[in-house]
């Protein structure tokens, strides 16, 4: 009996010792990362970088139409950018049928974009709210002129 048990035995040791080398190896990589936290926070006044503010608001991605999906377009600061289906706006929706010619405005300031409708038919959405004035936008927001849905980006 004893012969047939020695058969079975495995190597255990050949297993538990390199996981136990990795556990060692993520608690001393944890503990460097504390420690740099630390670090960083604690450090004397005006050695760490302060972050320029960033603005809020800058582009803008299609949704819908899906031949457009994907498109990013990029609002500049102190900029107004026209949308409608006129092939003089800015951002034009030819084959749009729900689209004025001018249908809204789309303008970008230090705090962010701000959307405006310019009296068109259908109406200009923001997070599926018809607006009736100039309503300032974030990123996450979805805003929809005629079929165009356009998503803020950043």
């Amino acid at each position: 009996m004893n012969s047939v048990l020695l058969g079975a035995q495995t190597n255990y040791s050949a297993i538990v010792r390199p996981l136990q080398w990795i556990v060692v190896g993520l608690i001393f990589v944890f503990f460097l990362r504390v420690i740099r936290a630390v670090y960083v926070e604690t450090r004397p006044g005006g050695t760490r970088k302060e972050r320029q503010p960033r603005t809020r608001g800058g582009s803008l991605e299609v949704i819908e139409p899906v031949e457009r999906e994907g498109e990013r377009i990029e609002i500049e600061v102190n900029q107004a950018y026209t949308l409608g289906r006129s092939v003089t706006c800015d951002i034009a929706m030819v084959n749009d049928v729900y689209a004025s010619n001018t249908h809204a405005r789309i303008a970008r300031d230090d705090k962010g974009l701000i959307v405006e409708d310019l009296a068109s038919t259908n109406g200009t959405y923001v997070n599926a709210e018809r607006i009736s004035s100039a309503v300032r936008v974030g990123k996450g927001d979805i805003i929809q002129v005629g079929e165009m849905i356009l998503e803020v980006a950043r």
